[in-house]
């Protein structure tokens, strides 16, 4: 509300910070404000170009956005939003499972620790903190994948197509076929058998520590040791159904080849007139190498289950030699302190005349032992009989 009678009336409702009413704002109809893209912050992306070349570069992903809608042509399919790119971060992301996303002149890639957007020209991936070992995968990937694209294809035109009058060619500006996905792949493979090559030698050494100690302190190193293998044996089994989901999805096999949609947008409406395999050569041969890295960690996480079963077994036959030298010694206490209650009785200072009989000194000594003697033997042979083993050899 305004002044009224000379006075001014305070304002009802949130009041805005000096930080907000310094943001570039937005006015909509109505007379709600609220801030630009801009207010997000930046993030730090590897740009590769269609030659393999990268660079750093800070966007937002709103500029994103605005880079996919500007190369993005009028093809029938379902166009890139906002929600879609949100969910290449982590904050917004419900579950770990990877995804890869096809949508209008963009392929979404969603598989930690690689998040990114591949277009028909250039392609950007968000890099996560300590990413070091993760960018020089990615330089050489991409250089070499988009290498022997182009040498395929200088091959290619050179032999066969002097047979074929009408031959498709990918223009000097764009991907050649599926290499920067190829490249992401590729990375993504190789990390997984770096992550494999690390492991799998620990676990072994830790199963040939366990043959020789079978303590708790090796055990739960053993323990740590799988529960590291389970990680990975987790991200390898979202990453295969990924791949096999992705292989079975007509539609999304053929939007990969953005460059020829691209060129020839009429190819959306028969999808189906495009060969889709060279790509289904290429995820099936990362499938292969994600089933074998699966495979082999699988197996050492099987043997040291197994290896952790056995262990616990002897560590129970140890538990249960323990309880049953427990039980003996406790039954022996117990039969002991039954005689003690006689010899008690015996030493009181009372004048009691048992002491003038001949030999009772050596009768109530014998009756105690065999009392003893006796309870322990038929103790002993009930609890055989119910199943309880009161031997003393381990």
């Amino acid at each position: 509300m305004g002044p009224r009678h000379g006075k001014e009336l305070p304002v009802k409702g949130p009041v805005l910070s000096a930080e907000f009413l310094s943001t570039p704002t937005i006015l909509h109809t109505d007379g709600l404000l609220s801030p630009t893209i801009n207010t997000l912050g930046k993030c730090m992306t590897l740009r590769f170009d269609i030659h393999g070349n990268s660079a750093y570069e800070e966007v937002t992903r709103n500029d994103i956005l605005t880079t996919i809608r500007i190369a993005a042509t009028s093809v029938a399919c379902e166009t890139v939003h906002m929600r879609d790119i949100r969910k290449l971060d982590k904050m917004f992301s419900t579950s770990n499972e990877p995804s890869i996303t096809v949508r209008q002149q963009a392929i979404l890639v969603n598989c930690d620790p690689v998040r990114a957007v591949i277009m028909r020209d250039s392609c950007f991936v968000f890099l996560p903190d300590g990413a070091d070992s993760l960018i020089a995968h990615l330089k050489s990937n991409f250089k070499l994948h988009i290498a022997d694209a182009t040498a395929f294809e200088f091959a290619y035109n050179h032999t066969i197509c002097y047979n074929i009058q009408c031959i498709y060619r990918y223009p000097t500006h764009c991907f050649r076929g599926c290499s920067a996905l190829e490249a992401i792949l590729a990375t993504i493979c190789c990390i997984f058998s770096t992550q494999c090559k690390q492991v799998i030698p620990l676990g072994r050494s830790a199963l040939e520590k366990m043959t020789k100690d079978e303590s708790m302190s090796e055990l739960e190193s053993l323990r740590s040791i799988k529960n590291s293998m389970s990680v990975l044996e987790s991200q390898l089994g979202g990453m295969r159904r990924l791949l096999m989901t992705l292989l079975e999805n007509e539609a999304d096999l053929h939007m990969m080849y953005l460059t020829k949609l691209c060129e020839n947008p009429k190819l959306a409406q028969d999808l189906f007139c495009i060969d889709t395999e060279d790509v289904e050569s290429i995820l099936e041969l990362y499938l292969q190498e994600i089933y074998s890295s699966q495979t082999r960690v699988a197996l050492m996480a099987q043997n040291i289950v197994n290896t952790e079963s056995i262990v616990m077994l002897k560590l129970d036959s140890k538990r249960n030699f323990l309880l049953s030298v427990d039980l003996s010694l406790t039954l022996l206490g117990t039969l002991i302190a039954m005689p003690t209650f006689i010899v008690g009785a015996f030493g009181m200072n009372l004048n009691s005349h048992i002491q003038d009989t001949e030999y009772v000194f050596w009768v109530v000594f014998a009756l105690c032992g065999l009392f003893i003697l006796v309870g322990y033997v038929v103790v002993v042979k009930y609890l055989k009989q119910q199943g309880i083993n009161m031997s003393w050899t381990y």
